[in-house]
């Protein structure tokens, strides 16, 4: 297994995209820190990795508290020793106009999807230092890198997130590589209802037409690009933007 003895934290680990992620580092032998604001879907999470064989353990954790994000750092101190791989994966969606967005909506925005970001690979880095190195992967979005209507401060934070990805791949290296995934419509519990609502209007063959893969994406179609850039597979690539989209950003 290509991380047998590696120890990650992945963050938003409880549904979606975490989740995925989180099992998929778990079978390839990882021992994995689930966090994130709710301990029922963490305790789900760490329930199905230990059924498929695999090592973890929840933390509740909300990323946007400096006192909880430590406490999260200091759970892998005491259980294991180390930090190999982190994933910043929690991150919330705001869909809303430009001029009704107030600016607690915007600062709300910004402390769950960039600043945690940052907060929590500064508390960590120290510590992934210390046992030699590892991986960082950030989840941003293709709205990361192209724009949308009505999603402003969204597309804002997640454009943050990119530029954070590569002044830090320049700044860590080379004791850490720093990535970060762009997808575009991954179906998570954050998604469904606006994948209900097309599906009941008859417009979700529109939407998977968009796709040159002619379909959206799901968590699972994460998990291979995760394992990659968490892994000694691209052991040379830091600072990579990467989308993970179906193809739609050939036209965008």
């Amino acid at each position: 297994m290509k991380l047998d003895g590696k120890v990650a934290i992945v963050t938003g680990g409880g549904t979606g995209i975490g989740k995925g992620g989180a099992m998929a580092l778990a079978a390839e032998g990882a021992k994995v820190i689930v966090a994130g604001r709710r301990p029922e879907p963490l305790e789900e999470t760490v329930a199905e990795i230990k059924a498929q064989g695999g090592i973890a353990i929840a933390c509740p954790t909300d990323v946007t508290d400096r006192a909880q994000i430590e406490k999260l750092r200091d759970m892998a101190k005491n259980e294991w020793g180390r930090l190999d791989i982190l994933v910043n994966n929690a991150g919330s969606a705001m869909v809303k106009p430009f001029l009704d967005i107030t600016m607690e909506d915007f600062d709300y925005t910004y402390r769950i999807d960039l600043r945690s970001v940052f907060e929590v690979t500064q508390v960590m880095v120290p510590f992934m230092i210390e046992g030699g190195g590892g991986s960082i992967v950030n989840v941003s979005s293709i709205l990361g890198v192209y724009g949308s209507k009505m999603q402003s401060a969204y597309c804002s934070m997640k454009a943050g997130v990119v530029n954070l990805t590569r002044a830090l791949a320049h700044e860590l290296g080379p004791q850490i590589r720093v990535n970060c995934l762009c997808p575009s419509h991954i179906v998570t519990p954050m998604m469904q209802g606006q994948i209900d609502y097309l599906t009941a209007a008859g417009k979700i063959d529109k939407l998977n037409r968009v796709f040159p893969m002619k379909r959206v994406g799901y968590p699972e179609d994460m998990n291979g690009s995760i394992v990659f850039f968490a892994s000694d597979d691209s052991k040379w690539l830091t600072g990579n933007i990467f989308m993970i989209d179906g193809g739609m950003s050939c036209y965008v």
